[in-house]
């Protein structure tokens, strides 16, 4: 292949095009990747029951989404445009996408949808079972304070004078 050959093949607009795709790609998978960190470091804080820190893990989860959303709107800007370089459907699939295409390409493609696949479906578990784990907890919790909701209050013996009594959430 002579100089010419391969500018023209590295200056395609098309390949500029898949190029962005695949990056946008990437992107989300990375983005996939700190979501499915922060739902274990959730799970984790949730089973050593460290509720302060549900807190800020519950944000860094909120954050990680929104950067996910942000790939994911570069990912479908993208995909519109190889779709129309290609004349193909707008609303096309990653799959239909790369049936369109030949080589390595519709290879890498299929590649990073399969992945893609695969993480979502990995963090969908995890996200089911932290949350799961997360309604145990709340459930204990109200279990364990059920006290506060219910009769009176034991004093150990000794006799006391009642202040406030909380029930179903009212003071």
């Amino acid at each position: 292949m002579d100089d010419d050959s391969l500018s023209d093949l590295l200056s395609d607009p098309l390949s500029d095009l898949l190029s962005d795709l695949v990056e946008s790609l990437d992107g989300i998978g990375a983005s996939l990747e700190v979501l499915r960190y922060r739902l274990v470091v959730l799970g984790a804080l949730a089973a050593a029951e460290q509720g302060p820190s549900i807190l800020t893990a519950v944000r860094e989860i909120e954050l990680a989404y929104e950067e996910l959303r942000l790939h994911e709107m570069v990912r479908s800007s993208s995909t519109l445009l190889v779709a129309d370089h290609l004349g193909v459907d707008p609303a096309s699939r990653l799959d239909e996408l790369a049936s369109s295409l030949t080589g390595g390409w519709r290879e890498l493609l299929l590649d990073r949808r399969h992945s893609l696949r695969a993480m979502v479906a990995e963090i969908q578990v995890l996200a089911d079972t932290v949350s799961a784990a997360m309604g145990r907890r709340a459930a204990l919790a109200d279990e364990a304070l059920a006290f506060l909701h219910s009769g009176p209050t034991p004093t150990y013996g000794r006799a006391a004078a009642r202040g406030a009594v909380l029930v179903d959430g009212v003071l």
